[in-house]
């Protein structure tokens, strides 16, 4: 009986910290750099899709990823500037590339090699606004 108080108890408390940090990171979202609210206005991101491009290189001895290419993309956020990730299957980065955004198509040259068997995800952000 006691153990199942304790699961429960560290079960509430560990809700209640959770819901903490969804508020902090919530407004910590709602402002950038303490400007004040930002407002996607018609760069809603959720619809892009990401493609890659592969190509042998010679130096890897095996494929490597050449460029992405976004699609989807609003047109309410072109002009703007992207910061697009490679990730590795333990979410770390292998790449990070940035290009000024088109519409509806992106294609972002990749900084450095990149094998592509190495490439288990990719993150999109939005780093500069529409002047």
């Amino acid at each position: 009986m006691g153990l199942t108080r304790a699961r429960r108890t560290a079960g509430v408390t560990l809700a209640l910290l959770g819901g903490a940090g969804l508020a902090v990171s919530t407004a910590r979202a709602m402002s950038w750099e303490q400007l004040g609210p930002v407002s996607a206005g018609g760069c809603v991101v959720d619809a892009i899709q990401i493609g890659y491009d592969v190509g042998y290189d010679r130096s890897l001895g095996g494929y490597a990823v050449t460029t992405a290419t976004l699609s989807g993309v609003p047109e309410g956020c072109a002009g703007r500037e992207l910061a697009l990730t490679l990730r590795g299957g333990t979410d770390q980065a292998l790449s990070e590339s940035r290009t000024p955004v088109t519409s509806p198509t992106t294609t972002v040259a990749l900084d450095g090699t990149v094998p592509a068997a190495d490439v288990a995800g990719a993150s999109v952000a939005l780093v500069s606004g529409a002047d």
